[in-house]
C-alpha cells in the first residue's frame, strides 16, 4: 500500500480523512510485516510465539485504526458537540505522536507532518484545558475511584492532603529506605568508582 498524506498545514490534521489515512497507512504496513516475517517459519507456531510481540503490536494498531474508523464515521453526522469532535482528535493524535516511529515507517506521513500533528495536539490541548474538570466530571467517577483529595466538597482541600501524605506509605519515616545505602555515601564520596 503506498500513500501520501495531503497534509500541509496545522489544521489539516483536524480532517478526518488525514487521519484515517495514517492510521490505515501503519496497520497495513504492521500486518504485511508480521505476514512476511511469518513465512519465514518453517513451523508457524513457532513463528507465533517468536512473533508474539510484533503481532500484539499489529493488532493493536489494527483496533485503534477500528476505534478512528468509527469516530470518523461518527463525525459527518450533525449533533456532536464539539467539545467531543476536540477529544477525538486529541486521542488520535496522542496515539500518533506516541507511535510515531511507526507512523513514519510507512512512508505515508514526513518528519515535517509529523511535527505539524505535535503542533495541532498542543493546540487540543490548550481547547480542552478549559473544561478538563467538567469532562473528568461527566464520567461520574468518585474522588475515591480517582485516588484524588482535590474533589472534597467540604472545602478542606488543604487539611486533607496533608493528612493524605502522613499516611503515603513514603512518608512512614523520616529518612527512605535506601538512603543510608546508596545516597549517603555518594554524598561523602565513599563508594569507589569503576576503572574501565
Amino acid at each position: 500500500m503506498q500513500c501520501r498524506c495531503n497534509v500541509e498545514r496545522v489544521e489539516d490534521w483536524l480532517k478526518p480523512s488525514a487521519v484515517l489515512e495514517a492510521f490505515e497507512a501503519r496497520a497495513t504496513r504492521m500486518s504485511i510485516a508480521c505476514a512476511q516475517n511469518l513465512s519465514k517459519f518453517a513451523n508457524s507456531e513457532e513463528g507465533f510465539a517468536e512473533l508474539s510481540a510484533d503481532l500484539v503490536e499489529a493488532a493493536v494498531a489494527h483496533c485503534q485504526l477500528i476505534i478512528h474508523r468509527e469516530i470518523a464515521a461518527r463525525h459527518s453526522r450533525k449533533g456532536v458537540k464539539e467539545q467531543l469532535e476536540v477529544l477525538c482528535y486529541v486521542y488520535a493524535l496522542y496515539l500518533l505522536h506516541k507511535h510515531q516511529g511507526d507512523f513514519l515507517s510507512t512512508g505515508c506521513i514526513t518528519p515535517k507532518q509529523a511535527s505539524l500533528a505535535n503542533d495541532q495536539l498542543q493546540s487540543l490541548y490548550s481547547k480542552v484545558r478549559p473544561n478538563a474538570v467538567a469532562l473528568v466530571d461527566s464520567f461520574n467517577y468518585t474522588d475515591h475511584f480517582l485516588g484524588s483529595i482535590l474533589g472534597c466538597y467540604d472545602g478542606n482541600v488543604y487539611p486533607k492532603l496533608y493528612e493524605a501524605a502522613w499516611k503515603d506509605p513514603l512518608n512512614e519515616s523520616v529518612v527512605p529506605s535506601g538512603y543510608h545505602e546508596y545516597i549517603k555515601p555518594v554524598l561523602r564520596q565513599q563508594i569507589r568508582t569503576s576503572r574501565l
